[in-house]
């Protein structure tokens, strides 16, 4: 049954129910969870090596292409640009030397 078909006398009975079971079963249940525990500390552990493995790196590699695609594409580009330029304006002037001789 879903928790929203129980009425609220069924629901309190079940609460109660699972009161008593935690009351009366506390030495298994502080035993297990104590293993348990132990268990889940290891899966996070597992987690935070495997997170450091493989996301960041990850997180590195898109970092470095937002830092290119932000910084350092557009200078190459104006590099780029104002080398053609330069070597235009460079071509210009040696054809105005040549022509003034």
């Amino acid at each position: 049954m879903r928790w929203r078909n129980l009425t609220w006398p069924q629901r309190g009975v079940l609460v109660a129910f699972v009161l008593a079971a935690v009351f009366l079963l506390r030495p298994f249940l502080v035993s297990s969870l104590n293993e348990g525990l132990g268990i889940a500390l290891i899966a996070v552990y597992l987690s935070a090596y495997l997170f450091a493995i493989i996301a960041l790196p990850l997180m590195a590699f898109a970092l470095m292409k937002f830092a290119y695609s932000v910084f350092f594409r557009p200078y190459l580009r104006a590099w780029h640009i104002n080398r053609i330029r330069n070597a235009r304006h460079l071509k210009e002037v040696m054809r105005r030397g040549q022509k003034e001789k």
